[in-house]
């Protein structure tokens, strides 16, 4: 068995703990909104290295029962929110199914290609997805709504959702 160990650099850090701060502001305005940060675990079909063509995130009407999600693989987001999307947990509280409204990821050094494509492909698997992409050595956000390509913002200016969710990150641009 090969153990690795994640280590996140203070960038890294300072973005996600940003976003999970203006999640709890976008949540505390608006019930029914789930914000999740590093460490919650997303289910998806699909093997990442033997069928990397079949990743697709989990529809949560497909699954028969909660017991399910428990066998799936899983990824874990820099940081997820549901609102308009159900989302679903497995009975130990440990892994989610479902369409995140957003999904950001941030970019480290560590990250290779190969596995920022397969996060791409499960993420835009669904049409409900925006998904954005924040390189950490720039203010650049690439940003999705299932496959297609949405105007890239910056860490320099407010970040909006399509559906008009705002994201304040200017203090940790560069």
């Amino acid at each position: 068995m090969t153990i690795y160990q994640m280590s996140t650099s203070k960038r890294h850090l300072a973005i996600s703990e940003r976003l999970s701060w203006c999640g709890l502001n976008i949540k505390s305005d608006k019930s029914g909104m789930y914000t999740y940060g590093e460490g919650a675990a997303l289910v998806h079909y699909g093997h990442r290295q033997r069928s990397p063509h079949s990743l697709r995130l989990v529809d949560i009407d497909e699954l028969k029962n909660v017991d399910v999600i428990d066998d799936l693989y899983f990824i874990e987001p820099d940081f997820m929110l549901f609102c308009n999307n159900g989302h679903m947990w497995n009975k130990r509280e440990t892994k989610i199914a479902g369409y995140p409204d957003l999904v950001v990821e941030v970019w480290s050094d560590s990250n290779t290609q190969v596995d920022k494509d397969e996060k791409f492909l499960i993420y835009s698997s669904s049409d409900k997805t925006e998904h954005w992409y924040i390189e950490q050595n720039s203010n650049e956000v690439q940003c999705y709504l299932g496959k297609k390509k949405l105007e890239n913002q910056y860490l320099a200016e407010v970040l909006k959702t399509q559906k008009g969710l705002e994201f304040d990150l200017i203090t940790v641009s560069l």
